[in-house]
């Protein structure tokens, strides 16, 4: 039956949704690749209210109370695959929650700029440079640890969100340059010390000979009228500026004191060209 001609008309004036499409790759083949994105998604959709649907060309998402459905499609490339997900706007901050996720965890890398401006309501959070200075006021933070002058200016640029995270882990450094003070501790050593100090997998103690010798510069910073490589450093998260950061350091045994030489957004790695 048809419908009558007023009805379609009508019709033909409601708004339809606008449409994004948000594109990624990812190094493994689209069977991988969906498998890969299945198993995070059923999980993650489900604490937002919603659904998955599988079909043969990919993935389908809706949720409760909202209209439209986001697919997500997956395409070959010489890489890997390109996974694409097309979005109607009334989505766009469930969707946008879920594939960051998948950013966070570096199963998929964003090739438009969506996924670095999460489209999610931001909890009110105190920016990491004044996390710094809150610990910088305090005298047991600074009796072992020292701020080179270029170090607080990366900290004015540093994005990090997770305040409470950078709060504990300054703590956690502070009760790790006390452990080291006046003990000579072997590098072999500085692992379990930063594990008896509560920060566990953040401490490296070095940076790998390839991003010294394709990075290095970006790891060398001035300090005592000389450049010097900066390679001790804790890592928080992973990502996007707002979701991950580093702060270098190195030890001065002869004064008892860790120098930070840098405080902000992740510093290239091997991966980066």
């Amino acid at each position: 039956m048809t419908k009558p001609l007023h009805m379609e008309k009508a019709l033909a004036r409601l708004p339809y949704p606008s449409m994004d499409t948000w594109e990624y790759t990812c190094s493994q083949s689209p069977p991988e690749a969906f498998q890969t994105v299945r198993f995070y998604v059923r999980t993650k959709v489900l604490e937002l209210g919603g659904g998955a649907a599988l079909n043969g060309e990919g993935i389908d998402l809706d949720f409760l109370g909202y209209g439209g459905v986001a697919r997500i499609r997956f395409a070959k490339t010489k890489e890997g695959s390109r996974v694409s997900v097309t979005v109607p706007d009334p989505l766009r901050e469930k969707v946008s929650t879920v594939m960051v996720g998948l950013i966070t965890k570096k199963k998929l890398k964003a090739v438009n700029k969506h996924a670095a401006e999460v489209h999610v309501e931001r909890k009110p959070f105190t920016k990491a440079v004044d996390v710094l200075r809150s610990h910088l006021a305090k005298p047991e933070f600074t009796k072992h640890i020292e701020l080179l002058p270029q170090a607080l200016e990366r900290a004015e640029l540093c994005l990090y969100e997770h305040d409470g995270k950078l709060d504990k882990a300054l703590t956690h450094l502070a009760a790790f340059a006390a452990k080291r003070a006046g003990k000579n501790v072997a590098m072999h050593r500085l692992k379990d010390l930063a594990r008896d100090s509560a920060l566990g997998t953040l401490y490296r103690p070095m940076v790998s000979d390839t991003v010294v010798r394709v990075h290095g510069d970006h790891y060398r910073f001035e300090c005592q009228g000389k450049l010097v490589l900066f390679d001790e450093h804790i890592t928080l998260g992973g990502g996007y500026p707002k979701e991950c950061m580093s702060i270098h350091f190195i030890w001065d045994e002869a004064r008892g004191k860790l120098i930070i030489g840098y405080f902000g957004q992740h510093l290239p790695t091997s991966e980066d060209k």
